[in-house]
């Protein structure tokens, strides 16, 4: 008997690269499914951003520039997974203005946050002593959950008519002294959601 090996390493070349391909392809599907299974979702929420010139507090005693933002309806928000970001054209350029985690002004003798939901059956009084510098309303508190109905405001009803030193910090202009703030100017905004990195909310919007 005469055996005839002519052609056998062609087939077990081929037989090996394909075995390769597949270990690889599997590789990569394993990785592929990983990836996914980490990505974070994006909320689903319905949220109304507003500005206000000269908003009335205490039944009229006094008027003072005001930031809202309510959530009509969704999903709750981690208020510390969110970022918000302003365009503002002021008297001379447009100006970039920033919010992050927990921030705070001084109020009196008290701290308050930028912005805090304004929920005192859930939270209570946002106002804290001086030496505390974060509180479970103010907005980048782990605590701070934006749920539908609930609504974030800047201290405007405990800071007076003459300081807007909250509005400021996120507008990164004071209302106060730029006379481009008025009723009718308009502010791009947009709300960020960290974690999935898709924005929520983007529109512009016109003070009243």
């Amino acid at each position: 008997m005469v055996m005839n090996d002519e052609g056998v390493s062609p087939v077990v070349g081929v037989m090996l690269m394909l075995s390769v391909t597949v270990i690889i392809a599997a590789i990569v599907s394993a990785a592929a499914g990983g990836l996914s299974g980490t990505e974070k979702k994006s909320p689903s929420a319905i949220l109304e951003v507003h500005f206000y010139d000269n908003r009335s507090y205490s039944g009229g005693a006094f008027s003072s520039d005001t930031m809202t933002i309510e959530q009509v309806s969704g999903t709750p928000l981690q208020t510390k997974d969110l970022s918000i970001s302003t365009y503002f054209r002021n008297s001379s350029m447009l100006v970039k203005g920033s919010l992050m985690g927990e921030k705070y002004v001084e109020v009196g003798s008290q701290n308050c946050g930028v912005l805090f939901i304004n929920n005192p059956d859930r939270f209570g009084d946002p106002r804290q002593s001086l030496d505390t510098t974060g509180y479970q309303s103010w907005f980048g508190n782990s605590s701070a959950v934006l749920m539908a109905g609930d609504v974030l405001v800047t201290p405007a009803q405990y800071l007076g008519s003459s300081n807007n030193t909250a509005l400021h910090q996120i507008l990164a202009i004071d209302p106060d002294a730029d006379p481009a703030y008025r009723a009718g100017a308009v502010v791009n905004v947009k709300i960020v959601h960290i974690p999935s990195g898709q924005v929520i909310f983007d529109k512009d919007v016109v003070i009243v």
